[in-house]
């Protein structure tokens, strides 16, 4: 049966044929690719004058420039797209720095590829996520520096979904089906 990690005969999910990668570094990147093409739009849209801090009602309470805004924006994007692109790079050569469920199963030799592939797509998925909550936050700084603030809550609220998608993510990691071990035949 095929699975959705690529094709491959095999009832326990994640396992198979590696032709394709994996959703969530497709997600991952593609998002990355955004958050580029975001602070390329903020270099040449925005005014001099940009929030440098926002206070928990909207305020502006300090101002910086463009340039500190998108050298910030760039710096925080190359340390997230390093981070959940050499993470899972890191893993694959030593397992003593993985953490995941059911470790002695999936860090077994021939268990280890599809382990790796899993690892890339869950990392995928949770840097997509940090990429796209960081691009609203500066998409959020840029709205407010052109006159046109979103509501003040909104990032309260974009916030509270990301941490609830994060840790939701990471609890059915932890538990559900994904990383379980497939039941043993006799």
């Amino acid at each position: 049966m095929a699975s959705r990690y690529g094709t491959g005969a095999s009832a326990h999910p994640g396992e198979g044929g590696a032709s394709s990668p994996p959703r969530g570094q497709i997600a991952f990147w593609a998002t990355a690719a955004a958050y580029a093409v975001l602070l390329v739009w903020q270099a040449f849209t925005l005014p001099d004058a940009v929030p440098g801090h926002v206070g928990f009602s909207g305020e502006v309470t300090r101002w910086g420039t463009r340039t500190e805004h998108l050298v910030l924006g760039l710096m925080a994007g190359v340390l997230i797209v390093a981070i959940f692109a050499l993470v899972p790079r890191i893993a694959v050569k030593n397992t003593a720095f993985v953490n995941l469920p059911h470790k002695v199963y999936w860090t077994r030799p021939e268990n280890w590829p599809t382990a790796q592939r899993m690892l890339r797509e869950d990392m995928g998925r949770l840097g997509a996520l940090t990429l796209a909550f960081v691009g609203y936050a500066l998409w959020e700084v840029g709205a407010i520096a052109v006159g046109d603030p979103p509501l003040p809550w909104s990032f309260v609220v974009v916030t509270v979904l990301l941490l609830v998608a994060v840790i939701g993510y990471s609890i059915w990691m932890s538990v559900g089906p994904r990383w379980r071990p497939p039941p043993t035949r006799r």
